[in-house]
């Protein structure tokens, strides 16, 4: 498989990387063996990073890769990365929130250092009870230089942000060069991340991102790149949980079909479709894979032999995109 170098990391990373989210649920819901196996082959087909959060299943994605990973052989070491998400509401500091939150996230990976530790709220321009600012996450005393100290005593190689909210306040946090990775939605369904500019674009709006994050040698993530599942399958789970706003479900659900109608069954099945979708990118380092079971892992393992799509195909899509839908 190919490896991409992460920004500045100094990390060099499979194209795909397997995500431990609530979403697909792969290293939560199935039986232990299931989860084995499925590491074993990814590890076999050449992924090696598999990301998580404190949040996902309150901790127990974490558990589960850390029972996991302490039973890989030590030649076939993975990267590890998790997330926090801060309280801003709360009396304890956000430096103590972090060291706690580090602690917890180290003891159940059993692991004494992570290759990336992200910040998992989203990024606005007003103050909310889950959501933090500019001025939360960069002034003195604050989130950067909390997670800054965190990598300074050896407990984390890297940070990053989860780049969701709103698109100004996401660039002005990247601009500042505090962060080393930045985790990016990027789908059929909204690419707007590597547009230069919104334009007629009328869905959430992340244009600029992709290219702010280069200007500053971040490493760039992929996320999303199911929709929380829309582009992969019809069958809803109950777990299609939004990030982003504008337009609801019924209206994405519409765009899917368009999709498939013209694309149909041509270039693989839906999933396989939007996986060489986002390998078509080469600014995105890697694409974080959220699946619910082996069949799923080895389905996105095709697609990645399949390479990415066409560039007559991508030309077609953009137009499809930039129409709306229409």
């Amino acid at each position: 498989m190919k490896k991409n170098k992460l920004g500045r990391t100094g990390l060099e990373v499979s194209e795909v990387v397997l995500g431990g989210g609530w979403v697909g649920g792969l290293f939560i819901d199935p039986s232990y063996d299931i989860m084995e196996k499925a590491l074993e082959l990814s590890i076999e087909s050449g992924i090696n990073w598999i990301d998580t959060a404190e949040a996902y299943s309150d901790g127990q994605s974490e558990s589960n890769i850390g029972n996991l990973l302490e039973s890989l052989p030590t030649e076939n070491p993975l990267y590890i990365s998790s997330k926090a998400s801060l309280d801003p509401d709360s009396s304890e500091s956000f430096a103590s929130q972090l060291d706690r939150k580090l602690e917890n996230s180290l003891k159940r990976l059993k692991k004494d250092q992570l290759d990336l530790y992200q910040l998992h709220n989203k990024i606005t321009e007003k103050e909310s009870s889950h959501t933090l600012t500019y001025d939360q996450i960069i002034k003195k005393h604050s989130v950067c230089d909390a997670m800054e100290k965190l990598k300074a005593d050896g407990r984390v190689r890297n940070i990053g942000i989860t780049a969701l909210g709103d698109s100004n306040s996401l660039k002005e946090v990247i601009s500042t060069s505090c962060f080393d990775t930045a985790q990016i939605y990027y789908n059929l369904l909204n690419p707007s991340a590597k547009f230069s500019e919104k334009g007629l674009w009328n869905d959430h709006d992340f244009s600029g991102l992709i290219s702010e994050c280069q200007k500053h040698d971040m490493g760039i993530i992929g996320i999303r790149i199911f929709a929380a599942g829309l582009l992969a399958t019809d069958i809803r789970h109950g777990r299609e949980i939004p990030v982003t706003e504008v337009i609801d479900i019924k209206e994405e659900e519409r765009r899917v079909k368009k999709i498939y109608d013209i694309f149909g069954s041509k270039y693989g099945s839906k999933a396989q479709f939007a996986i060489r979708y986002g390998l078509a990118n080469e600014n995105i380092n890697c694409i974080a894979l959220g699946l619910a079971s082996l069949q799923h892992l080895k389905s996105a393992l095709d697609a990645v032999e399949m390479e990415g799509l066409p560039e007559d195909i991508l030309k077609e899509i953009l137009t499809l995109q930039k129409s709306n839908f229409s």
